[in-house]
């Protein structure tokens, strides 16, 4: 008898605990964007340039992952561009010139979107909009 009651008070302890269905994939990842959006200034502006697609770290910098094989052995480093001016290929120089807390959109252009910044932008482009450049 103790057993039988001890299984029910199991039983619908476990049923109590919540859905034994797995959430929709849908849902995670709005929690994640969602996320994402309302920490984005706690974010260092490096993992922010990671999340965007088709970028990675090598040594700590962004580089597109299309254009990690060459010939010279040294990562081709994209082009900076905050708000419209053109900084250079220095993450570094970006970091120090961009604060995380400022940017409003970070936007990642390979091939022929990057084509309107000439050869310089051949290694793809990050573009970053800051609040104060809207």
């Amino acid at each position: 008898m103790k057993r039988i009651l001890l299984l029910i008070l199991v039983g619908s302890f476990l049923l109590s605990c919540g859905s034994s269905q797995p959430a929709a994939a849908g849902d995670e990842k709005n929690l994640e964007a969602n996320l994402d959006d309302k920490n984005a200034a706690v974010l260092p502006l490096v993992n922010r340039i990671q999340k965007l697609p088709g970028v990675t770290l090598r040594g700590g910098v962004p580089v597109f992952i299309k254009n990690t094989n060459n010939t010279t052995g040294q990562p081709p480093y994209p082009l900076y561009v905050v708000d419209g001016l053109i900084i250079g290929n220095s993450f570094r120089e970006v970091e120090n010139i961009v604060q995380a807390v400022d940017v409003a959109d970070l936007r990642a252009l390979t091939g022929s979107n990057a084509s309107i910044y000439g050869t310089r932008g051949a290694n793809g482009v990050i573009e970053i909009t800051t609040k104060k450049g809207d």
